[in-house]
């Protein structure tokens, strides 16, 4: 006797995108037996006794002979209870008691006793992060037709006797356009002068993507101005393959949309939970920021090792994680904002006073190694405050200017030979043709962003002053030595 076979997609679910499942079903003549093959874990194999009363519930016949699923492919462990519906699809089209549709359609979902088909939020990140929605159709629970679903050809289920018409039936074409989440923070704000100041570097950091320090006393406004930033960050132009959707601290799964992400872990996280890491792996602090901002408050009381474990991912636009069993490739793109202290009780240079010794002041700088100053491009400080906040900004005339910036510096047409020009100002200059090669290339940089802050096409002598003043603005920190 020839055995009955089968095969149904299905989809595994990782940070980093989706696998493709194929579920091969085998029947065959012998005593009843029923194994899941194919590095399946026990909350896999579970579903075994789940799937024989669900198909008994719904009206089917469940084959007593020997069934042997494999999943494919193999070497993956397969943690999940959602391959539930594309195993007894499997079961149902092997034995002949139903058609499922010609083309490539994923079945995922979990099965109740009753037969129904279950799912929720938990399968959201199945169906973002997949990169081939277009050329597919999906099979999911009806529950999910109230969330948010890219786009795609789906087949709504909510027991498993539909199996029997879904052959019958027609694919639901959706055309959802990623949305853009509109996050107001703050709408209007009145800044001392010395506030504004730092604002305005800042924002030369959130237009030219550049890294940044700030050092000031506590109450001078560090965490406000970072948080007003948060609002006012363009949105993407498209939905980028690179942004997977990701949890939200109330156990809800945010898809990917148009905004920039901003996040601000506490000082206590660890190393593994910034750059990621784990069996099974789990993306970090710098994987959720991806096309945003990462803003380490309070940046200094962060263990020294975390601090130097950014300096790869600040520059290069991918970091490798090796572990014994894998090799993890993650892509980086984000901007570092860092505020802190500028000593242990934080009164240096303050109106209060410091009860800090200047080796003690020392002693906590060095937490920032010459290494990690090298690769930031804005250093601030903000020690003097205002009670004369005569600054009015309001949110929605920010965020206009900013996205006005953000439009010239994509449109503009530089010199060049700028560059080049730049270069030699550098060089011949007493306090700026000692530095090192990657911080001339960040004041040449910094300038532009400038330039482009004030609609110019041109980079002017001015704006190279202002990018230098920003650049070696670190140097402070040595002065105390």
């Amino acid at each position: 006797m020839i055995p009955k076979r089968a095969e149904v997609g299905s989809l595994l679910y990782e940070w980093n995108g989706t696998k493709e499942i194929q579920v091969e079903v085998g029947i065959r003549r012998g005593l009843p037996n029923f194994q899941i093959l194919g590095c399946a874990t026990s909350l896999t194999k579970e579903s075994r006794d789940r799937i024989r009363l669900a198909l008994e519930a719904s009206g089917y016949q469940f084959p007593l002979e020997t069934i042997i699923i494999n999943l494919k492919p193999t070497h993956i462990p397969k943690r999940m209870v959602c391959l539930d519906l594309a195993i007894a699809v499997g079961i149902l089209e092997a034995t002949e008691q139903i058609q499922i549709p010609l083309g490539r359609i994923f079945f995922l979902g979990g099965i109740g006793l009753d037969g129904a088909v279950l799912g929720g939020q938990e399968l959201l990140p199945y169906l973002w992060q997949n990169r081939d929605n277009r050329t597919v159709s999906f099979c999911l629970p009806t529950s999910l037709r109230k969330e948010t679903l890219p786009e795609g050809q789906y087949y709504f289920l909510d027991h498993l006797e539909g199996l029997r018409f879904l052959g019958q039936s027609s694919p639901h074409n959706l055309e959802v356009s990623t949305p853009v989440s509109e996050s107001k923070t703050w709408e209007k704000v009145f800044l001392d002068p010395y506030q504004m100041k730092t604002f305005q570097g800042l924002l030369y950091a959130v237009l030219g993507k550049h890294h940044s320090l700030l050092l000031g006393s506590p109450g001078s406004g560090k965490t406000m101005l970072h948080r007003m930033l948060e609002s006012l960050l363009p949105p993407k132009e498209s939905r980028d393959p690179n942004d997977q959707g990701i949890w939200t601290a109330a156990g809800d799964f945010e898809i990917p949309s148009r905004k920039r992400p901003f996040r601000s872990p506490h000082h206590s996280a660890t190393e593994v939970g910034l750059l990621g890491g784990g069996l099974p792996f789990q993306p970090g602090e710098i994987s959720k920021a991806y096309g945003g901002i990462l803003y380490l408050d309070e940046a200094l009381e962060f263990k020294d090792r975390i601090l130097e474990s950014l300096r790869m991912p600040m520059e290069d636009s991918y970091l490798e994680i090796v572990r014994m069993n894998e090799k993890t490739k993650l892509k980086t793109d984000f901007t570092l904002m860092l505020s802190a202290n500028p000593c242990p009780c934080g009164n240096y240079h303050s109106h209060h006073t410091c009860h800090c010794s200047l080796q003690k002041i020392r002693l906590y700088l060095q937490k920032i190694s010459g290494a990690f100053l090298d690769r930031i491009t804005i250093f601030q400080t903000l020690f003097e405050t205002s009670l004369d906040r005569c600054i009015q900004l309001e949110e929605y005339k920010m965020k206009k200017i900013l996205l006005e910036r953000v439009t010239f510096q994509k449109t503009r047409n530089t010199p060049e030979d700028e560059e080049i020009k730049i270069q030699k100002i550098l060089d011949t200059e007493n306090r700026t043709k000692q530095l090192s090669l990657r911080k001339k290339k960040q004041i040449i940089s910094l300038a532009r962003t400038i330039a482009d802050w004030d609609l110019s096409s041109r980079t002017k002598e001015a704006h190279i002053w202002e990018a230098v003043e920003y650049c070696i603005g670190y140097q402070w920190i040595y002065s105390l030595g």
